[in-house]
C-alpha cells in the first residue's frame, strides 16, 4: 500500500487503534475496472488491449475471462483511455482449461486500482460512505484473487455480522486503507449487501460497483446488477 495513502495513521492516545480521517476515493471509470464494468453491463464479449502490456478477453456467454497480460497489477492501474476495446462475435475456445470467473476479474481490477483508496460509488450510483452498514454475502475465492495481509479477517467478520467500513478497521485494529481496498474489491465483484446507508435507509440493493448519471447509465447499472445477481452465486 502506497505510503502517501496512509492518511489515517494511528490514534495518538491508543497506538493500537487506527485513527480516521477523510478517505481518498477513486472512480472505476478512470481505470480498467470501468472498461470491464461497461462491457459486463452490455453483456458483450471483447478483447481489452493495453498496447505493449497484453490483453484481457472477456467472455460474456461463459461469464468468464482469459488474461494475457504481462503484469495484471500494472494492467489494472493503467488509465482507462490507454485501452483499446475490440468486440468479438464468437468467443475463442479455451486454450488451457476453463476461463476465470468474471466476478474474480472485477475483484482483481478494483483491488489493484484502489491502492488503499475507497471506491467512489455503488452500482446504483449512490456514493459509498464510511458509515454504510454492509455485509458480505459470501467469501471471495481467495485462491484466485489478490489479498491484503488481513483480507481473511475482514471477510470472516463481514460474512458473520453486518458492520460499517469504519468499524471494521476499529474492531480488527488495522489500517483503514486496507479495509478500503478489500471493500472496494468486494463491492466491485458483487458480494456486498448494503444493510443500510449513511442516511439510515435500509434494504439497499446488493452492490456490484460502477458509477454513472442519467437514464442511460441507470439502465447500465440495472444490467450490471442483473448480471451479478447471476454470477455472484456461482
Amino acid at each position: 500500500m502506497d505510503a502517501q495513502m496512509r492518511d489515517a495513521g494511528r490514534d495518538p492516545i491508543d497506538g493500537n487503534m487506527p485513527r480516521f480521517s477523510r478517505p481518498v476515493y477513486f472512480s472505476p471509470t478512470d481505470y480498467f475496472l470501468g472498461v470491464a464494468q461497461r462491457l459486463a453491463a452490455s453483456l458483450a464479449s471483447a478483447r481489452i488491449i493495453l498496447p505493449g502490456k497484453g490483453e484481457v478477453v472477456m467472455l460474456a456467454n461463459r461469464r468468464g475471462y482469459c488474461a494475457h497480460a504481462v503484469d495484471l497489477k500494472e494492467f489494472c492501474r493503467a488509465p482507462a483511455g490507454d485501452f483499446e476495446v475490440v468486440r468479438i462475435k464468437e468467443e475463442p475456445a479455451a486454450e488451457s482449461g476453463p476461463p476465470g470467473r468474471l466476478q474474480d476479474l472485477l475483484w482483481v481490477a478494483a483491488f489493484h486500482a484502489s491502492q488503499g483508496r475507497l471506491v467512489q460509488s455503488r452500482s446504483n450510483g449512490e456514493a459509498v460512505h464510511l458509515h454504510d452498514v454492509i455485509r458480505f454475502r459470501h467469501w471471495p475465492n481467495l485462491t484466485r484473487v489478490p489479498q491484503t495481509p488481513n483480507t481473511m479477517r475482514i471477510c470472516a467478520l463481514l460474512t458473520r455480522e453486518p458492520s460499517s467500513i469504519m468499524l471494521v478497521a476499529r474492531k480488527l485494529g488495522i489500517e483503514p486503507e486496507e479495509v478500503y481496498q478489500v471493500y472496494s474489491a468486494a463491492c466491485s465483484s458483487g458480494i456486498v449487501n448494503v444493510i443500510s446507508n449513511h442516511m439510515g435507509q435500509a434494504n439497499v440493493q446488493a452492490s456490484a460497483g460502477g458509477t454513472g448519471e442519467g437514464s442511460g447509465m441507470r439502465h447500465e447499472h440495472g444490467l450490471l446488477h442483473a448480471l451479478f445477481s447471476k454470477i455472484a452465486g456461482l
